[in-house]
């Protein structure tokens, strides 16, 4: 007689710590000498059989299917095989002989009605007991959402860890350091409305984020991580929204404004007419995006995306709304001493900015090495015959290509170091003239010097309401820079 020998663990945890297949192939093998049945192939699997459509039941279906010779099946026991019924189906209509080694039951065709009836009746206990599983795992995992721990796998900028609760321990996320600045860059970057998801994938991507198993971000991967509300404290579980015990890795301020982007359609556009001022303004009614158009072939007007419904706000002619930002700029007013005054702030600030481009020159090389050492142990298998010249040719070229990619990148935060300070004091320099400039720039240059000035701006019935960048901000809450510059005395 001619069989295949089947087993099965309901978890690949159970497999790589070698909790019951060796057990029951041992048993298997054991049944088919003493019952002088031949296994012809032996298919083994680490998955819950919850779902249908296993891959190793799989192919041992395809198997039986082309081997009509091969009429048994050995399984240890009933809920080893299937525990959900359209396997059973499948199984059924194959009209197999099966074997169940440890209940010592034979089940085919010509199995009288009553052992058919155990069998399924079998068959109903295995699926119930499954189900009870799901629906306790359900609940541990909801109570867990309930205490403000995630119960799941923990997304890109975090990692699961154990921490000790009452004696107990309680698996949720922790901040995973490695990735999280390149995360936080991923949502500052597009909740400036200025860039696509594709300009912040391949941002990422090129500064060397991967995924756990070293991918490159995919853009679905992007919007899903930008859309996560577990990003700034809270987390989904089961249609609800619950406050997270986790440490957030955004503010709800940088969150809000990038889900206000998506809201707002607000992504690049390829324009005939180049606006001078779009991306740069809110509604300050409803906080959708400022937009412009084209009126009559000839006038450009600003006016609210009115994504979220007409919210009244007026529409402004882009000759004004030049004028008015143009105000915005000449409010700025910086002289040496208060340039000399910044530098020094650049100092201070540049140890930060230096910890961030080292942490990532040494996250880069990092898996610069992790593939230089793929590569020296591939070479050696190559050698040793282990894999064809065509295989390693390909693979070789591909991971140089990555090293090549980390090796830009780490050049790239190597100049960053150099150049913070020269590029912040270059921007000081260009700040004392800013209005001059403003005047006098085309509509790109003009947006990129907005850019600087100004972190945020509203406009609300022809006004606008501006919030400066730092340390520009200070220039324009103090009229008299002498009240506020450092060793000055201030008569208090």
């Amino acid at each position: 007689m001619k069989a295949v020998l089947y087993a099965r663990v309901s978890s690949k945890d159970q497999e790589q710590e070698g909790y019951s297949i060796p057990a029951q192939i041992k048993l298997l093998r054991d049944y088919a000498r003493d019952n002088s049945i031949k296994i012809e192939r032996e298919f083994v699997e680490a998955e819950t059989a919850k779902r249908a459509g296993r891959e190793a039941f799989n192919r041992m279906m395809r198997f039986l299917e082309n081997h009509p010779d091969v009429r048994t099946v050995l399984c240890e026991k009933t809920d080893r095989l299937y525990r959900n019924f359209k396997d059973y189906v499948t199984v059924d209509e194959l009209d197999l002989e099966l074997h169940f080694a440890k209940e010592g039951e034979i089940i085919s065709k010509g199995s009288r009605s009553h052992q058919k009836l155990t069998h399924g009746i079998k068959v109903l206990l295995a699926k119930n007991y499954i189900d009870n599983l799901s629906e306790e795992t359900s609940k541990g995992m909801r109570e867990k959402a309930e205490q403000g721990l995630f119960p799941s796998y923990a997304p890109l900028g975090y990692v699961n860890v154990e921490i000790s609760d009452n004696g107990h321990k309680v698996r949720t996320i922790e901040v995973d350091q490695t990735r999280v600045p390149l995360v936080q860059k991923m949502f500052e970057m597009y909740g400036e409305g200025n860039y696509s998801l594709n300009d912040t994938m391949h941002f990422v991507n090129k500064e060397g984020l991967r995924t756990r198993r070293g991918n490159k971000l995919q853009k679905s991967t992007v919007e899903r991580i930008l859309k996560d509300p577990l990003y700034c404290g809270d987390f989904r579980w089961d249609g609800k929204v619950y406050k997270g015990t986790h440490v957030p890795i955004v503010t709800k301020d940088l969150f809000n404004r990038v889900q206000k982007v998506f809201s707002s359609h607000n992504r690049p556009k390829q324009r005939k007419h180049e606006f001078c001022f779009t991306g740069l303004l809110t509604c300050g009614r409803c906080g959708c995006a400022v937009t412009a158009e084209v009126k009559k072939n000839k006038y450009v007007y600003y006016h609210c995306t009115g994504f979220k419904g007409n919210c009244g706000n007026s529409r402004i002619r882009e000759e004004e709304l030049g004028l008015k930002f143009g105000d915005l700029v000449k409010r700025i007013e910086i002289s040496d001493d208060v340039v000399e005054w910044i530098k020094e702030a650049l100092l201070e600030s540049h140890t930060e900015e230096k910890e961030y481009h080292d942490k990532q020159i040494g996250s880069l090389q990092g898996q610069y090495t992790r593939l230089q050492n793929r590569l020296d142990a591939m070479y050696v298998d190559k050698l040793d015959g282990k894999i064809s010249e065509e295989f390693y040719e390909r693979k070789s070229d591909e991971w140089r290509k990555e090293q090549e990619d980390f090796r830009e990148a780490i050049e790239k935060h190597e100049k960053a170091n150099v150049n913070y300070l020269a590029q912040g004091t270059q921007i000081l320099e260009l700040a004392k003239k800013a209005y001059s400039l403003y005047l006098g720039q085309d509509p790109t240059e003009k947006r990129k010097l907005l850019n600087i000035l100004l972190s945020n701006c509203t406009f609300d019935s022809g006004n606008l309401y501006p919030t400066y960048n730092r340390p520009f901000d200070m220039l324009v809450e103090n009229k008299e820079i002498v009240d506020w510059l450092p060793g000055q005395d201030s008569n208090l």
